[in-house]
């Protein structure tokens, strides 16, 4: 009997996980292109959606940049959740070192947000 290497699996593994994520696409558009072959084509359909309502101004307005800031500032701050969750979780078996990285962590995130509020980039 044949022993195969952690390496070997991996790779035979890779390959099933590519031919089904292949197997998938190709059946989700085979199944589209005969589902959307008798549909007519309208104005209507082509007209950007708005939650339901009418579109208001045109296709191509852009957004100001302050939104992209406050998105990214929003992201980075969802993130600081995230990491500090299992440290909440597993405090005590981190002891003194644990607590000393996770408040330099919240104290680097904490000047990152004094930053941005003495920028203004938080004012609407």
């Amino acid at each position: 009997m044949q022993h195969t290497s952690a390496g070997e699996i991996i790779l035979i593994f890779s390959v099933v996980v590519a031919a089904i994520a292949s197997l998938l696409l190709l059946l989700n558009k085979t199944i589209s292109f005969f589902i959307n072959r008798h549909r007519i084509n309208s104005r209507k359909d082509e007209r950007q959606f708005e939650c339901g309502l009418n579109p208001t101004g045109k296709p191509a307005e852009r957004l100001s940049v302050s939104y992209f800031v406050i998105a990214a500032a929003f992201m980075i701050f969802e993130l600081e959740g995230a990491i500090l969750l299992p440290w909440a979780i597993n405090y005590k078996p981190l002891g003194i070192p644990g607590v000393v990285v996770a408040v330099i962590f919240m104290i680097i995130l904490l000047l990152g947000l004094i930053y941005l509020l003495a920028r203004g980039v938080l004012k609407l």
